[in-house]
Formats: structure tokens, C-alpha cells, sequence
């Protein structure tokens, strides 16, 4: 404090918390009485202002908070001071919490109750992915998911500082899907689109964080939950400054069962309609009695203990053991049950996180480390009928025979893959600053593995193929951000990703070319809630991709963009974003069927590009409603070497997410949440080439085409929530809520003017059939028809 003394200031350092959670709190700003500014809070809540006067009054303001006013001459002493802050937010009968936003800057973390408060608690993470700023092109019941126009697989996920695989449970389509991470344990999301903020590796695309929750110091809160889908246990202690977490999901297969039927499988009696024999008393109709067969479930253990210098350390454990397998009923007649199995496979996962921040005066370290382990297999086969070997000339020969003896069920795709990912990433953000910019450096370390066995259709798929591969990658990064009150903020970075491809297995492998990273982003205030913003940016992909007839190799991607777009609010109740997009990618791998043997590609791809627009508006009047919106529009193709173009994955000529709740009873113990989502313009590829019929033998190649049938999918959905909150006098139940859900109202209703609310909805299942060319083709089936869920939810607090 000798510098202090000479120069008549004083340093005040501590950390902002959230009174009732206890979780750091971001983004308050710090003042004088006078308005003069003199800091902003971090991510991590810490803090560190210089002021003149030892016994002022400071100011701590942040919108949905109150106003704090603090006495600096009532304080023993200005070094890790805590802070804490009282919600703004208007509590609903004590039972549940309709949060405001904390900022209307797209960027920035958004709470879970936020995105909850439009649509009510979802078991699938996605559900509220869905409602944020530049969100879309995501695929219902799988992992897909596309931000400002990006290829599904190139957006990056987060758990803290630790980069995760965006694993999910039954990822081929299945509805009742669910991402791993519950949203229960989760206190935010992130998304981070700008390349000078936020994680080094955000490819081509942008990164999205999640949040763990912390411990309430005065309590042990826990969830149980018995639905018609999910069944739920959560359990959020806090020990010796140290919080634990852990969670318990498990999906029912019975009720998932009904609702798969309505989504995978063609029903015998509409199949049948020109050739079946009608149903009667000396003929009844049969059915298959288990057509669905699974079990899927997670478990996450995690501690984390924070000081109040702002440092933390996290441990995180997520588990996952899935197996299912789909069967339909065949039979040429409605008399006769013929079992097909369409998809059959397992899951097992694991992965480990750790992550942990260090403050000094000197800056901050941030650094972090996963390590995911995954095997998986996943086999699919046609819709037509097996048949025996003695009927070889009945069945298209390019099927893989079974056993001597045994029927051929017309096999499609079948494939193990295991892989091992370690990750590890270290920012250090110091103090000091170079050009009045506060400058920071970042590094990611990757080792990926990964072996595939699949058939090989070279030798007429009698015996297996393995390849194996690996692939080690750094990210390397620069920052600088300069920021001023009036005149805006300047963002910029210059990086650069390394790689070296099979290092340790697989052939051909080496070093590879440097590929360099660089953003510059600018935003200027228009007014106080308003603001404008302006990016050029140069990202890269780096991942593993089937090439040449029998091996995966490195394949980098390259892409540069230009975004544009602002954001404000009126009055707080109603707050809105917009941006829109040009991007072009630099030889990007074609989109891979989910039926994946060994085949060469044939066409290939130079370059891309993708234009695009998001807008997205919240209104929250009061407690007792909301409305939300959140729209898209990507348009883009893959130019072909050979010529000609095919349509960008993500292309959607409309993608639009709604949500309307009403809460009519002042106490708000009762909810009604309206939920309407249209999906236009979606492509739909299949791919030729994979059979001669002149030599009755496999090409080994294939080719990526447009959908000759169905080109463009589109789908509509409307679902509506009823939640009933009530509070509980005994302990240790806090309260209870009943949960009433009807999905896909309009599904069954066939007219015209219902198409746009689901009654003609065409959806692509999660793999593709064989032609009498031996080319493979979607399957389009008519979607999801109307389901129902139910449930209670126990709230408990110890």
C-alpha cells in the first residue's frame, strides 16, 4: 500500500454475490455518488476500483438488482470486501421466480430461469437453446444446431472453461431425446460469437457456455421428478465453502415407446392400404408387442469451491450408458407379424471436466481440462422385408448375407466407433495494458483418437474394415480491447491453429500448414439502451473426416464472415437483437450420411457461402406474462468442383421460435405457456453412385445429391404447458408442480389452413434407405403426430 499512501488513493478489491444464491454476479457497475465511474465487475464477480477519499460513499448499480449504497468508511479494511446484491426480480408466490433480463447485449450470460421463464423447464437443453440470439437450424430430438448460419458440427460447446463434445443421448432422432446436461444444474448459458472474448476455440462457428449453478450456503435444495417420460433426482448442497452437485436422469421407455411409434415407424394398416386384408373377427389384426426396446439414463457428480478473491476450482462427471433398439412390423399382411429391425446400437460415455480461475494483482489465469471417453455403435437397415438365402433372387443384391442359413435384413449402415478426446486451455489476462488496450493471451491443446469399424464393401461386405486415427491440434491466440464510455468499444485478435495429423496411428499423417485466426469488432452506443456493432473475422475448423475409400484424415476448413447488427431495449420490458451475415468457406467437407460405410466421395466441394439474418425480441410487461420471439433465415450453397451447386445445410427459409405464458393468479401458482415453432426450407440430401447394375458389384463411391422426392423439408409444431405451483408447509418438501404438456396439437387434423400449425408436417428420420440403384436415399415420414406428457416435480430443501 506504499503507492497508495504517496499518492492519496486507495484500492478497493473484493467480490460481488447474489444475496439469495450466492453466485457471483457480473457487470455491476461501480460509482461515485456523483455518477463518476469507477469499474465494472468481471465474469467472476471480482472487482478492483482505485478511489481518492477512504470514507466515501460508492455506488453498486446493475439492472435487476437494487441499488447499493456503501459507507467505505465503515469497512475494516478495503481488501476482499463482499459484496452483496438483492434482486430486483418480483418474487411469484414464493414458488417460482419470473426473472427479467440481466442485459440486453446478446452476448452475454442468460440465466436459465430467463430462458425458462418464456417456456417453462424442458428436459432437453436444446428447448432453450433454440430461443437465443442467431440460434437455428436445429433438427428436433438430435444434436444439429446451427448459429449464424454455421454447418451443424462446427459449433463448440463449453462446460465452464472446458470445452465438451456436444454429447447427447439417442442422437439419431428419437423423440424424447435429451442433452446430457441437464438443465437443472446449469445457472447460464453463453453464447459467445466473438472471437476476441470468450474461449480460444470457437472454430467455424460460435461457442457455447454453460454454467454450472452454485451451492446456497443456508440450505440443501434437491428435485425429484416422476414424469410420463423422465424420471429426475437433483440434490445441491453446500459443505465448508464448497458446493456439490449431482443428478440422476432416466428415460421411461414405455411412454417414449408410444411416442416413437408415432415418428419411426410406418404403420401396417396405412402401408397395407392397397394390398392388406381387411381386419374382422376370423381374421384379426396383429401387431408387434415390443417394438421398442431401450434403456437410457446420466449421471452427473461435480464439486466447486470458490474464495472471495474471485478463484475457483470445478470438478465435473458426467456419465452415460445408452442402448436401444427399434424394430417395425413388416408383415404383407395385417394378419401376419414380420419384426424388421430399423436401428439398433448403445452409447457408453464418460467424461471428466476440470476447471479453475486464479486471481492476483498481477491479473487472472483461467485454465481448464476435460477428458471424454465414448463408444458407441449404431446399425440401420431398410424397411423392406428380410428374406431367406434360399430367396436370394427375391432381395437386391447388394445386401450383406447373414449366415448360412439365416435371413439377410437388408443392412444399410453398420458401424463401432470409439474415440478419446483430452483437451487442455490456459488464458492468462493481465493487468497492464499495451496501447490503453487490456490485452490477454490464450492456448488450447487437443488430442483427438478415434477408430471406426465398418464393413467393407469391397469385398462384398464379408469382412470388416478398421481405420484408425489421430489427431493433435493447438490454438493459439492474441487479444486486445480497447473501451471507452462514449465513443464505443474496439475488439481485436490474431491467432493461429496448428495441427498435426496422426501423430501416433493411422498412415500418410504430418505436420500441418499453419491457419491463421484474426477478428476486429467494433460497437458504438447510439443511446444509453442502444447499441450498433460491426465484425470481420477469420476462423477455422479442424476435425477428423472420411477421405479416399478407406481411412479419415485431418481436414481443415477455413471461413471469413461479416456481421453486423445492434441490440437495445425499451423501458426494460421490452428488449430486442439483430444482426445479419455474410460467410464463405474454403474447401468445407459435404455433408455425411448418417448410414456411414467406407465409400469414396466422388463430388467435392471448393467453396461456400451463407447469407443470413436473425431477429429476436422479448417483452416481459410484468410477472404475469411474456412473449418471445426469435427468428431466422440462412441461405447458402456448396459449390462443386465439378460443377453445379448443392444446397448448405442449414439453409432455412424460415425458422422461427415463439413462446406466450400467461400467469392469471396474482399469487402465480398457476401457468399456461404457449409454444409455436416453424421450421421452412430445410434440405434433404441422398447419395448416388454406390451400385453397378450392369456388374452386380459395389462402386465403392458415392456422391452427394439434393433430395430428387423432397428436396426441402418443412415442419410446424404447436405445444401448450399448464404448470401448477404450490407451495408445501412441510419440510422437507419446499413445493410441488404438476406438469401438463400436449405436443404437436395440430398433428392429426387435416386441414388446409392447419398446415402451418403441424397437420402436414413431412420430417426426415434419422437415416437414409436403399434404391433399386443400390444409392442411398431419406426416408420421409409424416413427423411426430399429437402426444402428451405429464408429471409431477417435488421441490425439497433441507
Amino acid at each position: 500500500m506504499v503507492s497508495a499512501i504517496f499518492s492519496q488513493t486507495y484500492d478497493l478489491v473484493g467480490l460481488v454475490m447474489d444475496s439469495e444464491r450466492g453466485e457471483p454476479v457480473a457487470g455491476v457497475e461501480i460509482r461515485t455518488l456523483e455518477g463518476q465511474k469507477l469499474g465494472v465487475s468481471q465474469s467472476t464477480g471480482r472487482f478492483e476500483v482505485t478511489v481518492n477519499n477512504r470514507r466515501i460513499h460508492i455506488l453498486f448499480r446493475r439492472q435487476g438488482y437494487k441499488d447499493l449504497e456503501v459507507d467505505l468508511g465503515e469497512l475494516p479494511n478495503l481488501i476482499d470486501v463482499e459484496i452483496t446484491m438483492e434482486s430486483a426480480v418480483q418474487e411469484l408466490g414464493e414458488v417460482t421466480t419470473y426473472a427479467s433480463q440481466h442485459g440486453h447485449d446478446p452476448t452475454q450470460a442468460q440465466s436459465i430461469e430467463e430462458l425458462e421463464s418464456m417456456q417453462g423447464m424442458r428436459m432437453d437443453l436444446n428447448d432453450h437453446l433454440r430461443q437465443m440470439h442467431g440460434v437455428a437450424g436445429m433438427n428436433e430430438f438430435t444434436g444439429d444446431i446451427s448459429v449464424h448460419g454455421s454447418r451443424t458440427r462446427d459449433v463448440t460447446h463449453y462446460l465452464g472453461r472446458s470445452r465438451i463434445p456436444s454429447l447427447r443421448h439417442l442422437d439419431f432422432g428419437f423423440p424424447g431425446n435429451q442433452s446430457v446436461l441437464n438443465p437443472r444444474l446449469l445457472k447460464s448459458v453463453t453464447l459467445s460469437d466473438n472471437p476476441a472474448k470468450g474461449p480460444v476455440n470457437q472454430g467455424n462457428a460460435s461457442a457455447l457456455v454453460y454454467d454450472l449453478r452454485d451451492g446456497d450456503p443456508e440450505a440443501i435444495h434437491g428435485d425429484l421428478i416422476l414424469g410420463s417420460t423422465n424420471w429426475e433426482g437433483n440434490l445441491n448442497g453446500y459443505w465448508g465453502g464448497r458446493t456439490l452437485l449431482g443428478s440422476f436422469r432416466y428415460l421411461d421407455p414405455n411412454a417414449l415407446g408410444a411416442l416413437g411409434r408415432q415418428f419411426f415407424t410406418t404403420p401396417k394398416d396405412a402401408r397395407l392400404r392397397q394390398g392388406g386384408q381387411p381386419c374382422n373377427s376370423a381374421n384379426p389384426c396383429q401387431q408387434l408387442t415390443d417394438p421398442f426396446q431401450f434403456t437410457t439414463g446420466d449421471l452427473f457428480l461435480g464439486t466447486f469451491l470458490r474464495d472471495t478473491s474471485g478463484a475457483f476450482r470445478r470438478h465435473s462427471l458426467v456419465v452415460v450408458d445408452d442402448n436401444y433398439r427399434i424394430d417395425q412390423d413388416v408383415g404383407a399382411t395385417q394378419q401376419q407379424v414380420t419384426p424388421q429391425t430399423l436401428v439398433k446400437g448403445f452409447q457408453g460415455a464418460w467424461l471428466y471436466s476440470y476447471e479453475a480461475v486464479q486471481s492476483s494483482a498481477s491479473g487472472e489465469w483461467e485454465w481448464g481440462l476435460s477428458m471424454l471417453s465414448r463408444d458407441n455403435d449404431d446399425s440401420y437397415s431398410d424397411t423392406l422385408p428380410p428374406k431367406l438365402q434360399s430367396e436370394a433372387a427375391l432381395y437386391w443384391p447388394w445386401y450383406v448375407d447373414g449366415p448360412a442359413g439365416s435371413s439377410t435384413h437388408n443392412l444399410l449402415g453398420d458401424g463401432s466407433r470409439k474415440e478419446l478426446q483430452s483437451i487442455f486451455s490456459l488464458q492468462w489476462s493481465p493487468t497492464t495494458k499495451v496501447f490503453g488496450a487490456q490485452m490477454g493471451y490464450g492456448l488450447e491443446l487437443e488430442y483427438f483418437r478415434q477408430e471406426r469399424v465398418v464393413l467393407d464393401l469391397s469385398t462384398g461386405g464379408n469382412s470388416n474394415a478398421e481405420m484408425r486415427r489421430d489427431l493433435a491440434q493447438a490454438d493459439l491466440l492474441y487479444r486486445l480491447r480497447w473501451k471507452t464510455a462514449d465513443r464505443g468499444s474496439w475488439d481485436a485478435s490474431l491467432g493461429a491453429v496448428l495441427g498435426n495429423d496422426a501423430p501416433f496411428r493411422g498412415d500418410d499423417g504430418g505436420l500441418l500448414m499453419p491457419l491463421p485466426l484474426a477478428s476486429l469488432r467494433y460497437a458504438y452506443p447510439l443511446a444509453k439502451e442502444h447499441q450498433v456493432f460491426g465484425e470481420v473475422a477469420m476462423r477455422q475448423s479442424l476435425g477428423l473426416e472420411p477421405e479416399g475409400f478407406n481411412r479419415v484424415a485431418a481436414k481443415p476448413t477455413s471461413s471469413a464472415e461479416f456481421k453486423f447488427g445492434g441490440d437495445g431495449a425499451f423501458g426494460g420490458a421490452f428488449q430486442y437483437a439483430w444482426s445479419g451475415y455474410t460467410r464463405w468457406y474454403r474447401d468445407p467437407a459435404l455433408p455425411t450420411p448418417e448410414a456411414f460405410w467406407n465409400y469414396a466421395e466422388v463430388h467435392s466441394s471448393d467453396f461456400a457461402y451463407v447469407d443470413g439474418g436473425n431477429a429476436t425480441a422479448h417483452w416481459l410487461p410484468s410477472h404475469h406474462a411474456g412473449l418471445g420471439i426469435n427468428a431466422s433465415v440462412i441461405q447458402g450453397d456448396y459449390h462443386l468442383r465439378s460443377g453445379g451447386f448443392l444446397p448448405w445445410e442449414s439453409n432455412r427459409t424460415l425458422d422461427l421460435s415463439s413462446n406466450l405464458r400467461v400467469l392469471p393468479r396474482s399469487d402465480s401458482l398457476l401457468s399456461f405457456i404457449l409454444t409455436y415453432g416453424i421450421n421452412n426450407g430445410a434440405p434433404l440430401y441422398e447419395y448416388r453412385g454406390l451400385w453397378n447394375s450392369a456388374t452386380g458389384s459395389s462402386t465403392g463411391t458415392r456422391a452427394v445429391y439434393s433430395s430428387s422426392n423432397f428436396p426441402e423439408l418443412s415442419r410446424q409444431r404447436m405445444d401448450v404447458r399448464i404448470n401448477l405451483d404450490l407451495k408445501s408447509h412441510w419440510r422437507p418438501l419446499e413445493s410441488m408442480r404438476f406438469f401438463f404438456e400436449a405436443d404437436n396439437l395440430f398433428a392429426d387434423y387435416d386441414g388446409t389452413w392447419a398446415g402451418w400449425l403441424g397437420g402436414t408436417n413431412q420430417r426426415r428420420r434419422g437415416w437414409t434407405r436403399t434404391d433399386v440403384a443400390g444409392d442411398l436415399q431419406p426416408v420421409v415420414t409424416r413427423g411426430l403426430g399429437f402426444f402428451i406428457m405429464f408429471g409431477l416435480e417435488g421441490k425439497l430443501k433441507i
